[in-house]
């Protein structure tokens, strides 16, 4: 028979379905299976949303309000008990949600007709939808348990066992189902015990549950699990709600906690069950596979203790007899972090710590940071190849997550890694920001606590050797600086800051007292540092006070001067009122006077804000009475005189004297400044000669220009920083040794800065090296031939040796080998003085060098300066006497980090006027300007033909030009007149260096200003 006669066999039969089933119903029927099983399918979504959603839709569908049919509520049921066996994980949590529902409506007060379910039957149905039929996969039998652990979960948490009336022999065999699987099935064990403790807190501790209670102790102990950690979450579990049914003999005291019970305890919460207790005689229970995490036993066991120390604690802080910490240490430090311990183990305990600091109340935070912890953490952070770097890295930013959400934790945690078992330099030993990141977090009440804390380890840093108590001062000051630098909130600041007490204030005093002050002589032993404050700790606090200062200059709360002026103030309170303090800086009495007239006149400034009706010019001279008054304090000399030329330039320019003598004396302090290594003072020179530009006159501007053509050689660097070192110094005996170092001590300093000031200064000292003239180059190579020739000749007439002897040229043998012991006592002196001379000689090259870089460096910022006065003072005349100088600085033949910060200055101005459109400047002396126009044609003949020279001087060139024509038009037939002189040179010399881009843009400014009229 053919397919085709099937066919019609079969159609009359498929007519007849037709007929029972008409196509309008079942298209309806095909509709609604189709929602459903979308609503099925969305159960095992990984959204949350979609599937609490689809769980609404079928609880409301199949609930007895709904009077849904019984056939259908016991398919639902049946998918629902199949879906929990799914691999999709999300099945799980979304078919277990739904079926714990639809179980406690289809056992609630309202029936379903027709649905004929107990809760036995709904055991045998789990039972019996969740069994593995056939040989399947491992994949697909591990599905099935999981399922049917699930749907026991989903009657448990149903509390159709218990309510409306409880089952005991349902409820026994729930328990027997349970704990037979966590036995036999060690992978699930940690499930089963989840869903037995979840079980035993639904009884809500009423009288009527005892008995199942009961049962699931009584349960433990055939089933092997009473030493395990499910076992003692249960015991626990039951201990709080139901302690008469607990059994004797188990634990001590019925207690797993108990102190007794600790290295049992430790054991088991560990998974070690090969060494069992000898209170029980169980046969060893199978061992799970490797966890990764710890089981929520441990939670069920840290929430206890912790719940029955807060019940002693009363209105205390921290209970009387906290068993937390011990309990800590017995089980956790002293056996997750032990040093046998594995890095499966250890790697639970980063795990519990970092669950628990985020779950233990305050006064529990110390007690984690246990000694083989913190040693654990510091080895296994600090280099990222240990097998736990990672996991000790997660534990200390749970540290940072903790202060975050909890400020009032911030001063345990921080006392906890500074101190004990921590260290101040804990960060460094870690290689991480920890406790940097800690300051930032916290806010500022607590912040205020770690400032008091990290002061007491300053007084006391654990140690009592020197070296090592200024090592860790200058972590703390370091640690305090960060803070200062990196704060985010500055913007939340008020003007409150300045008088009340408060974080920032507490770090400047500590600094202040430090920096500046020493204990009182009858001063409480508490109070004194141990060991003291070195000089050179004391140093380093006054460098951080700078640091700190030169932060505080860019935040924009009060005027440019309030954090000098308050910390002046702090300075002058710790003088005046403090009985425990004395300040390190000591001064015959005229000294002292001029001191105190210097805070009087600050403090006159302040009151009246302004100077000659200039309220910048005020905080700009306040800013320098602070920093001048702090040098004072720290013992510089020179600082003493500077007052005086504040004074006196006060004085000046409050009589308007705008371009005499105060104008001039206040570049000379500016410059003082700018020679300062640090970087406080440099930025506050800049910062106030932006104040005062309008101020320097010519003379001041000339001081300047001066400075970048001296040579940069050692003859400039003794006019510079006035340095008095004859060439006969050299040949002074051994008791001038001490002025000489002390002049090399200076050279250092200014060198010094050359790493806080230019970060490019390595590369820069090349630079400068490499852009030598060859004669001068030349020259130095002579004069250490000739030393060395020099050395050589005082040598051979010493030992009275032969110059072809030396050589290797005469006889092998010397006067030398002919000497007794005492012709080689009496040659002793002469060779030592001759070798401490060629000492002397071989070291003038590096002395050549550094003196250059100094000198580079300090021109460098010259420019700066400059750069300030031609953006502040673009249409100032004067600027065009800032021209030349900064020309000569971008010749080929200069050190190339200045000409390529001079011509970038130049540029900047020539933009920033054409910018800002800003009228030319007009000079009165007509012919002046004519004087530096020639004078930048002759620079440009002298530039060594470097392009980035020729371009800078063209652009001058016609700056010039163009202030000329401005101010006539008929100037600029004598423009030309200059440029045809120029060009007519650079024609008749074939080697002229000229470029001719001077022409070139000459040229064409000319025809686009004929065109436009001008």
């Amino acid at each position: 028979m053919g397919s085709d006669d099937r066919k019609r066999e079969r159609e009359p039969v498929q007519a007849e379905n037709v007929e029972e089933a008409p196509a309008k119903r079942r298209k309806q029927l095909s509709e609604e299976h189709l929602k459903l099983s979308k609503l099925y399918e969305d159960l095992a979504a990984e959204s949350d949303e979609v599937r609490f959603e689809a769980a609404k839709q079928l609880i409301v569908k199949f609930s007895p309000e709904s009077k849904p049919a019984a056939k259908e509520v016991e398919t639902a049921l049946t998918r629902l008990i199949k879906g929990l066996c799914s691999q999709r994980k999300a099945a799980r949590v979304g078919f277990s949600l739904t079926l714990t529902e639809l179980l406690r409506q289809i056992f609630g007060s309202v029936k379903i007709a027709g649905l004929d379910h107990d809760v036995a039957s709904i055991i045998k149905m789990v039972d019996e939808k969740t069994e593995i039929e056939g040989n399947v996969p491992g994949r697909a039998r591990r599905d099935h348990l999981i399922g049917k652990l699930f749907g026991y979960k989903a009657i448990m948490q149903s509390s159709i066992v218990i309510e409306p009336e409880l089952s005991m022999e349902c409820w026994n065999q729930l328990l027997d189902r349970i704990y037979g699987m966590a036995r036999d099935i060690p992978w699930l064990r940690e499930e089963c015990g989840m869903v037995l403790v979840e079980a035993l807190k639904s009884l809500k501790a009423q009288p009527q549950f005892e008995q199942c209670a009961e049962e699931a102790i009584k349960d433990l102990t055939p089933f092997k699990l009473v030493s395990t950690p499910q076992g003692v979450a249960v015991w626990l579990t039951v201990r709080a709600s139901y302690e008469s049914v607990l059994p004797e003999g188990v634990w001590h005291q019925k207690d797993p906690l108990s102190r007794k019970e600790r290295s049992r305890l430790a054991k088991l919460m560990k998974e070690d069950f090969h060494v069992d207790s000898e209170n029980t005689k169980d046969e060893t229970i199978k061992s799970a596979a490797a966890n990764p995490n710890p089981t929520f036993a441990w939670n069920s066991v840290f929430g206890e203790i912790l719940r029955r120390d807060e019940e002693s604690k009363g209105s205390a802080k921290e209970p009387p007899k906290a068993e937390f910490p011990q309990l800590w240490i017995d089980i956790v430090d002293n056996n997750l972090f032990s040093t046998t311990s594995s890095h499966e183990r250890k790697s639970w305990g980063f795990k519990l710590f970092s669950s628990m600091i985020t779950q233990v109340p305050t006064w529990a935070v110390p007690a984690l940071f246990s000694p083989n912890l913190m040693r654990t953490v510091v080895n296994q952070s600090k280099k990222n190849d240990r097998f736990l770097h990672t996991a000790a890295l997660a534990a200390l930013r749970s540290v940072q997550s903790k202060v975050e959400q909890d400020s009032s934790s911030a001063l345990s945690v921080v006392v906890a890694l500074t101190t004990k078992h921590g260290s101040v330099d804990f960060d460094r030993v870690t290689k991480t920001k920890t406790l940097e990141q800690l300051l930032l977090s916290t806010d500022d009440s607590a912040l205020k606590k770690i400032v008091r804390h990290l002061k007491s380890v300053i007084l006391r840093p654990e140690t009592e050797e020197q070296s090592v108590a200024d090592s860790r001062r200058q972590i703390i000051a370091d640690l305090l600086i960060s803070t200062v630098k990196q704060f985010k909130r500055y913007d939340e600041l008020s003007e409150d800051v300045f008088g009340g007490d408060n974080w920032l204030r507490s770090i400047l005093e500590l600094l202040v007292e430090y920096a500046y002050f020493t204990p009182a002589k009858d001063v409480k032993t508490s109070k004194v540092p141990l060991p003291p404050i070195s000089e050179a700790s004391r140093t380093m606090f006054q460098e951080r006070l700078s640091s700190c200062l030169t932060r505080l200059l860019g935040v924009e709360v009060g005027s440019k001067s309030s954090f000098a002026s308050m910390i002046m103030n702090i300075l002058r309170s710790k003088k005046a009122s403090s009985k425990t303090l004395e300040p390190v800086f000591k001064a015959e009495p005229k000294v002292m006077d001029t001191v105190e007239k210097a805070f009087e006149t600050m403090d006159k400034i302040s009151k009246r804000g302004s100077i000659a009706g200039n309220k910048m010019a005020a905080e700009g001279f306040v800013l320098l009475y602070s920093l001048t008054l702090l040098q004072v304090y720290s013992n510089d000399g020179d600082a003493i005189m500077l007052l005086d030329d504040l004074d006196a330039s006060r004085k000046a320019m409050a009589k308007n004297q705008d371009s005499g003598e105060g104008s001039d004396a206040f570049v000379e302090i500016i410059l003082s400044f700018l020679g300062n290594p640090r970087t406080l003072f440099r930025k506050i020179g800049e910062e106030v000669f932006s104040i005062f530009a309008s101020e320097i006159g010519s003379e001041g501007l000339q001081s300047l220009a001066e400075i970048l053509d001296t040579e940069e050689n050692l003859e400039g660097q003794k006019v510079l920083f006035n340095q008095d070192n004859d060439d006969a110094e050299e040949a002074k005996s051994d008791d001038d040794s001490d002025d000489n170092s002390e002049m090399d001590s200076d050279v250092e300093m200014v060198d010094s800065d050359v790493e806080l000031v230019n970060g490019d200064a390595e590369d820069s000292d090349d630079d400068a090296s490499d852009s030598d003239s060859s004669d001068e180059s030349s020259e130095s190579d002579d004069d250490d031939d000739a030393e060395l020739t020099q050395f050589n000749n005082l040598l051979q007439m010493t030992l009275g040796t032969a110059k072809a002897n030396m050589d290797g040229d005469g006889d092998d043998t010397s006067d030398e080998s002919d000497m007794d012991d005492e012709q080689m006592m009496a040659l002793d002196p002469q060779l030592s003085k001759i070798f401490k001379q060629r000492s002397q000689v071989t070291s003038k090259k590096k002395d050549r060098e550094d003196a250059k870089q100094n000198i580079v460096q300090f021109k460098s910022r010259v420019l700066d300066l400059l750069a300030i006065y031609l953006d502040k003072q673009y249409s100032n005349a004067l600027t065009l006497e800032v021209l030349l100088p900064v020309l000569r600085r971008t010749r080929a033949s200069a050190n190339k980090q200045l000409a390529e910060k001079s011509s970038k200055t130049l540029k900047t101005y020539f933009d920033t006027r054409s910018k800002h459109k800003a009228p030319l400047p007009k000079p009165e002396a007509v012919e002046t300007v004519w004087a530096i126009l020639k004078g930048i044609h002759e620079e440009a003949k002298n530039g060594g033909g470097a392009k980035a020279h020729a371009d800078v001087c063209s652009s001058a060139s016609l700056h010039v030009v163009k202030v000329l024509v401005g101010l006539d038009k008929a100037n600029y037939t004598g423009v030309v007149d200059v440029y045809a002189e120029t060009q007519k040179q650079w024609f008749a010399d074939k080697k002229s260096p000229l470029q001719p881009t001077l022409f070139i843009q000459f040229q064409n400014w000319s025809m686009n200003a004929q065109k436009q009229g001008k």
